[in-house]
């Protein structure tokens, strides 16, 4: 019988053991992961194209998975503003990249390609409203001369009017000023010279609303060694690619990763993404 009441204490005390060791295990995992979000270790990158109303968006947009219903988008800005993360600006990202800056709690970047007209009509109101403000990358050849109309689709590109307009809820870089293309199936920055990719940024950069400090976005996040001197060649900081991760300080500036915002992100998805918790 003693026997039997030793080896029922030193099963407890296993017992208790591992559980202690759990809970450590945990707590420190949850410290790391804090941390890792806290703007000393990393930073969620978020990238939008379309924001559209129910009146746009059904039904002819439900399957495009690059467009979000404006009532999606809403959630998730609200998400970010109950939950305390702070957007940073492009002088912010470039501080602490380069400068040893130091960023707010809970940093991210939202991010939008293209420069539809459904940026002014949705999202920017929304931005407006919790505060915040976001980096557009403006394909700038494709600028309308005068205001489109908002329609399903095709969607239209917005003019300087509207881009003007949004300015105090957007910074604007470039997404190539005629670059967005494809040659049998290849975008132009991975196989044009150093020479005609550096007259394209110069092109889109002509206008009064784009500044170099603001960074690039390659279209469809190809690029080429061409590509990157050209950049830095023309006082560009930092360009946004498309494969999924968090931005580090130190890491190459010009093969930055982002989280594509899909209209299949839930918002547990989205909630992962912002936390730092995301694992492809």
């Amino acid at each position: 019988m003693k026997h039997k009441k030793q080896i029922t204490m030193i099963v407890i005390v296993l017992a208790l053991l591992c559980a202690v060791l759990f809970t450590a295990a945990a707590c420190y995992s949850e410290s790391e992961r804090s941390e890792q979000h806290s703007g000393q270790r990393a930073i969620p990158v978020l990238t939008y194209h379309s924001i559209m109303s129910r009146e746009f968006y059904y039904p002819i947009n439900v399957p495009n998975p690059w467009i979000i219903l404006d009532e999606v988008f809403y959630e998730q800005m609200r998400y970010l503003y109950e939950n305390g993360f702070t957007p940073i600006t492009a002088a912010q990202f470039v501080d602490y990249m380069f400068y040893d800056g130091d960023l707010p709690d809970n940093p991210v970047i939202i991010t939008f390609d293209d420069g539809y007209i459904d940026n002014y009509h949705f999202a920017a109101p929304i931005l407006r409203e919790f505060g915040f403000t976001a980096m557009l990358f403006l394909i700038t050849g494709a600028l309308s001369e005068s205001t489109p109309p908002m329609v399903a689709y095709p969607t239209f590109f917005m003019s300087t009017a509207e881009i003007e307009a949004i300015t105090d809820v957007f910074e604007i870089g470039s997404h190539t000023h005629a670059m967005h293309r494809a040659v049998d199936g290849v975008p132009p920055l991975v196989f044009e010279s150093v020479e005609n990719i550096k007259a394209d940024l110069r092109a889109g950069f002509d206008s009064s609303f784009l500044t170099f400090t603001t960074g690039f976005a390659y279209p469809h996040g190809r690029h080429s060694h061409n590509a990157i001197e050209a950049l830095q060649a023309e006082g560009v900081r930092f360009a946004f690619a498309t494969h999924s991760g968090y931005v580090h300080r130190g890491e190459d500036p010009f093969r930055l990763p982002r989280f594509s915002v899909f209209s299949s992100t839930t918002m547990d998805d989205f909630s992962l993404i912002v936390r730092g918790y995301w694992q492809d």
